[in-house]
């Protein structure tokens, strides 16, 4: 009597997760399509983590605070996380800037404490095979660090600089020749420069001249065999008044500009909740214009930085500045208290599905720790930005061991990640989905990985099948709120078999509020 129970409840957990009927009758169903790629050599999702510029050593606001021990923490959970991209930006200032000599001159020096830290970040890259994005907020001195010593003296000029140009030219030469951070791939120079808030302060011009500089310094050095420069990494959304054109614009004046200079086109995104959850989130942003252009180039398009963030006056924004209040250590104007939620990581994955299947290449999350960070940088421990999927200095700077534990959102972050390799290609399907279900498909040779998400507060169930040429049996994992909450230890979760053969097709069922990945990787 045992014996048939369990069988009993084993054919019914197995028809919850698969079924062999036609994909045709089903009311919902996804064909996926083997040979028609949306996008191909995806260059795979990571996130931004930076080199705790006030953690960075014994002359930094907080000291040289970061232990061996929580060093190794952060490997072990980027372990898991498997970023195929990392995004390292600093400032001149912060690591080899160090000020002029009597003469006047830069002096350049990458002996010292703030390179050791940034070398701990390159290592892991590095030892990873994980490619890195790397660059400079903006021109020494102009929206950083006003208020420090010789701020005036030490100030450059502009975005094409010729002292600061060739000081980038010899800190990169320095990490990649030397040091051997093969790792870096893509320069960014300047982040966000139609920003009222970046050093270019909106202007493309400014903007256009510095990278025409940097690529020649870059060729001078013979780097240019090693890195190419993104650009322009705008915030699409944005338009700063006084100039002829809008911030969707840049994309395409880059493109009819310096096109041969330009290795990928990136912009930044921050997406309003009800744009993500109703399935207009690359309309929102103006990818839907960008793409068919980019495409015309023949090269690839990513996304340097993206979360979800209301605009101002609405109420989710609202309650957002009440949850950082009531925090006592958050950027009141500059966080996202929804990071420490488990709804945080479904409107994360809702967004990069639906952005993967508009034509993007990758995206990059902000970001991976609260420690990095502070308003303005700082160093002020009350106004954190607490974007991350942990505070890893938790205990040290606000006596809350609590807030180094890691957050529900890391996780369905980590499968977008490991699951969608670089190298993958992005299929598309013929589908009928509910409302609120967001679906992306990834195939590597004969591995195929699907995310799908439900974003809604209904259960749904929709039949997934593809023409594969042979038996091909999907993994799964699942994100749901009873699994996965705040300061519970949720373990290394792996993918679970569930008798799923995508040749044969499958009904896959969909909490509510859910993310579901199966993959054969």
């Amino acid at each position: 009597m045992k014996l048939l129970s369990q069988l009993i409840f084993s054919g019914l957990i197995a028809s919850t997760f698969w079924s062999c009927t036609p994909t045709e009758q089903h009311q919902y169903y996804a064909e996926i399509e083997t040979d028609n790629f949306i996008s191909q050599n995806f260059i795979g999702n990571g996130i931004q983590w930076a080199a705790y510029p006030h953690a960075d050593g014994p002359d930094a606001e907080w000291g040289d605070i970061i232990t061996p021990a929580k060093w190794d923490t952060l490997y072990q959970r980027l372990d898991y996380m498997q970023p195929q991209t990392m995004r390292v930006l600093d400032q001149a200032n912060w690591r080899y800037y160090k000020g002029r000599d009597k003469q006047g001159n830069p002096i350049f020096d990458v002996d010292n404490p703030e390179m050791k830290t940034l070398y701990k970040v390159l290592d892991y890259c590095q030892s990873r095979n994980v490619d890195v994005v790397f660059g400079e907020w903006g021109t020494p001195f102009h929206m950083h660090d006003l208020e420090t010593k010789n701020a005036k003296i030490n100030r450059l000029e502009n975005a094409y600089d010729p002292q600061w140009i060739e000081m980038i030219g010899k800190y990169v030469e320095h990490l990649i020749k030397e040091k051997g951070y093969t790792c870096i791939k893509y320069y960014n120079h300047i982040n966000e420069p139609n920003g009222d808030w970046a050093s270019t302060n909106g202007d493309y011009s400014e903007w256009k001249q510095g990278v025409i500089d940097l690529q020649k310094e870059f060729e001078k050095r013979g780097l240019d065999q090693y890195l190419t420069i993104t650009g322009p990494g705008t915030v699409p959304q944005y338009t700063k008044k006084g100039f002829e054109y809008t911030g969707e614009d840049w994309v395409t004046k880059t493109i009819a500009d310096i096109d041969t200079i330009i290795g990928a086109y990136e912009i930044h995104t921050y997406l309003g909740t009800e744009s993500t959850r109703n399935g207009t989130a690359a309309a929102s942003m103006h990818m839907l214009k960008d793409m068919p252009e980019v495409k015309k180039t023949g090269k690839r398009f990513f996304v340097g930085e993206i979360g979800v963030k209301d605009d101002w006056g609405t109420k989710q924004q609202e309650l957002n500045v009440e949850a950082a209040k009531k925090d006592g250590y958050a950027s009141i104007y500059d966080s996202q208290m929804a990071v420490y939620t488990y709804q945080y990581g479904v409107d994360m994955t809702d967004a990069v599905i639906q952005l993967m299947n508009a034509g993007a290449q990758g995206m990059i999350a902000w970001d991976l720790d609260d420690a990095m960070h502070t308003k303005d940088d700082l160093g002020k421990i009350n106004q954190l930005k607490r974007w991350g999927c942990w505070n890893i200095l938790g205990s040290e700077l606000i006596d809350r061991p609590e807030d180094e534990n890691i957050r529900p959102w890391y996780y369905p972050w980590s499968w977008l990640c490991k699951f969608f390799p670089k190298g993958m290609d992005i299929l598309n399907m013929n589908s009928n989905l509910p409302e609120g279900v967001r679906m992306t498909t990834g195939k590597l040779r004969d591995n195929y990985t699907i995310m799908m998400v439900n974003n809604s507060a209904t259960p749904q169930e929709v039949f997934v099948k593809a023409p594969v040429k042979k038996s091909t049996v999907l993994k799964q994992l699942k994100y749901t709120d009873e699994q996965y909450k705040l300061n519970k230890d949720m373990g290394r979760p792996v993918l679970e078999d569930i008798n799923f053969d995508l040749k044969e097709g499958g009904l896959v069922q969909l909490p509510a509020h859910a993310v579901i990945v199966l993959s054969s990787l």
